[in-house]
């Protein structure tokens, strides 16, 4: 039995996809370069997001790209909503004594303004935030919270989020709420495909 939940952010519990094309698009413009459709972004855009700007931004640095990024999505954060089910499926956790955690990219300043106002902070035993690549981090937070990687489950919406999961030896779960279209999701092979956090809940 699941006992354990470790989530993505991003396209899984929130709604910022349109808000991460804006900040990207601002950051494009800079640069001189012609903005991303929504359909662009989601076939390009990837985690670790450095390979994603080495391959449209070649002349940007890692310091400039995260200047900017931080500038631009600062003002982002307010129009940021839950997905549907997000609220409900974090009380279900709570309710059936599953443990949760965030496992995201997100800057932590983002996150804490958008978890505040979106009232999830208490919901979560750690947030781990602004984790770069998170197949790097999985097995410390298993190891760290004693976690039975056969009784934890990782929910995400990107072929990252699958690779983290396998990774850890977790349960992978890819919900299509979010950036990666199925498309892209289906070469990775998840082990489950969700409509979204709702449907999560369900299976459970």
């Amino acid at each position: 039995m699941i006992q354990n939940v470790l989530l993505d952010w991003s396209g899984t519990l929130a709604d910022d996809l349109s808000a991460v094309l804006a900040a990207t698009n601002l950051i494009f413009a800079e640069y001189g370069r012609d903005p991303l459709t929504r359909e662009e972004f989601r076939e390009h855009f990837r985690l670790p997001f450095s390979g994603f700007y080495a391959d449209l931004l070649p002349a940007a640095t890692s310091e400039g790209l995260e200047a900017l990024y931080e500038r631009f999505f600062l003002g982002l954060n307010d129009k940021i909503d839950l997905l549907p089910g997000a609220m409900e499926f974090l009380k279900f956790c709570r309710s059936t004594g599953r443990r949760a955690f965030l496992l995201s990219t997100i800057k932590t300043s983002h996150f804490n303004i958008q978890a505040s106002r979106l009232g999830v902070h208490e919901y979560f035993e750690v947030a781990y935030t602004e984790i770069m690549d998170k197949r790097e981090k999985i097995r410390e937070i298993l190891e760290t919270h004693s976690l039975d990687p056969k009784e934890t489950m990782f929910v995400g919406d990107m072929v990252h989020d699958i690779e983290t999961a396998k990774h850890g030896g977790v349960l992978d779960v890819a919900v299509l709420s979010g950036f990666d279209r199925i498309e892209k999701l289906i070469p990775a092979c998840p082990t489950i495909i969700a409509r979204d956090i709702a449907a999560v809940q369900q299976l459970l």
